[in-house]
């Protein structure tokens, strides 16, 4: 490496490593402030006694958990991403919701209490990051190494990718000036076409017939078709298989997971890497297991590393998507827009890449892996510090703002309070925690930091 370049390295990571320390310190601003604000009491509005709301407002909320896993599966809260203090509209949006809430005087029972943390939990909890996905990330980037464990990463004589794209009548719905579908097979046909020239690609169709319709389910739900063959990328041929099928009916994706094993089967993992991204807007609506076609995939001949990805989608959908993931030994990703979708494609065509290179025979510059992947874990370690920041702060400023209008008493506000400080400081230490094992796998040592993180896990489960 040039020494120009280990320069401009050095100054990136030093400008990263400050941004880290930032965060740290507005967290220890943010908590100064808050004692601050705990020992004044005498300009507190007079508490009313009168009531309004009832239970019911907030009791479909799940108790919040300081289980890891948990809190990473945990459905993304409507609020979620939002400044309370940003501007009036998003502001008032709270507050409309929080109308309807039961007033909090110094009466109310913890129960109450606990259940209207918990709602609150409901509505602003963040996205974050999950630290499954930046371990898969090193694994895309040690593709090859002999020494992981998992033989799906290794080095195989053929490489082959299939994406099996959600053709449901809600992929007509638009972000900005284009429906799901266009936007997704843009990113298909641009990823499909950098892969290298000797590895074969797949493109498989799911609820592409029909209609919404009750009376079309049983035709939508039976339809899943291989609209590109498993072979070398031909730019017209792809083209035209985009062009095949437009949004329609139900979601059949338990069907589309099983008609892939089928694509593949003849693909053994002994000499093919096999790599399935399966993207989806929403939940499985057909009378099918996906979560059960997700397990077969795994445990069958082709051990497929596999990717879901759910497409601007409700909490409700990722849940059921996480739980594909889970299942077939894969990751889940939630993606917004165009942009990240191509993202996520992205790693696939790393790991592409990766396998060309090898087979060219071609040298891999170990340093400049290392550095890659130090950066993706300082891009996690900001990205979740962000997320549960905001997440703070919108507790801080929104109990703050009730008590101030006499909604929740001055002792309400002091226990809810204490949970949103509790809470801080658990992300705080998960933050940490992670970035440690994340670093120490980086460093090499991955069998034992992947050990450490599910004996992290496992200390954190509910008792």
């Amino acid at each position: 490496m040039k020494p120009n370049n280990i320069f401009i390295i050095a100054v990136i990571i030093l400008l990263l490593t400050i941004s880290l320390v930032a965060c740290s310190n507005d967290e220890s601003k943010g908590q100064i402030k808050q004692t601050k604000e705990s020992s004044v009491s005498n300009d507190d509005k007079a508490e009313d006694d009168s009531s309004k709301g009832d239970f019911n407002s907030i009791s479909d909320a799940s108790k919040p958990s300081g289980n890891l896993e948990e809190i990473l599966t945990y459905p993304t809260g409507q609020f979620a991403g939002l400044d309370f203090r940003a501007n009036d509209t998003d502001k008032n949006r709270v507050l409309e919701t929080f109308k309807d809430f039961p007033k909090l005087d110094d009466t109310t029972n913890e129960e109450m209490l606990d259940q209207y943390w918990a709602k609150m939990v409901s509505l602003y909890h963040e996205d974050y990051p999950s630290p499954d996905q930046v371990l898969e990330g090193i694994k895309l980037q040690s593709f090859g190494n002999p020494e992981l464990d998992d033989e799906r990463y290794h080095f195989k004589e053929n490489l082959n990718v299939e994406i099996i794209l959600d053709a449901s009548g809600s992929m007509a719905a638009k972000i900005g000036n284009k429906t799901k579908m266009e936007l997704a097979k843009d990113s298909i046909k641009e990823f499909a076409s950098k892969l290298p020239s000797n590895a074969n690609v797949a493109l498989r169709v799911y609820g592409h017939k029909g209609s919404g319709n009750d009376s079309d389910k049983a035709l939508s739900c039976g339809s899943s078709e291989l609209v590109y063959s498993l072979q070398k990328f031909d730019d017209a041929d792809f083209s035209n298989s985009l062009n095949k099928f437009k949004p329609a009916g139900w979601t059949p994706i338990a069907l589309a997971l099983n008609e892939a094993k089928k694509d593949l089967s003849t693909f053994d993992s002994a000499t093919n890497t096999n790599i399935i991204y399966l993207v989806s807007d929403g939940i499985a609506t057909c009378d099918d297991d996906p979560v059960k076609a997700g397990q077969s995939i795994a445990n069958s001949n082709i051990e497929p590393i596999v990717n879901i990805l759910g497409f601007d989608i409700d909490s409700k959908g990722q849940k059921q998507l996480m739980d594909i993931a889970k299942a077939s030994k894969g990751t889940y990703a939630s993606v917004n827009n165009a942009e990240q979708l191509n993202q996520e494609l992205d790693k696939a065509k790393q790991i592409a890449e990766l396998w060309n290179d090898w087979k060219e025979s071609a040298d891999r510059d170990a340093k400049s892996q290392f550095i890659d992947q130090k950066f993706d874990i300082l891009y996690f370690s900001n990205d979740f510090a962000e997320a549960y920041i905001r997440e703070n702060n919108n507790y801080r400023y929104t109990i703050r703002h009730l008590r101030d209008e006499g909604e929740i008493s001055k002792k309400s506000w002091r226990y809810l309070d204490n949970k949103r400080i509790d809470r801080f400081e658990t992300m705080k230490k998960y933050r940490q925690d992670i970035e440690k094992q994340l670093d120490s796998i980086n460093e090499g040592n991955l069998e034992d930091a992947q050990k450490e993180l599910e004996k992290l896990a496992e200390e954190n489960k509910p008792k």
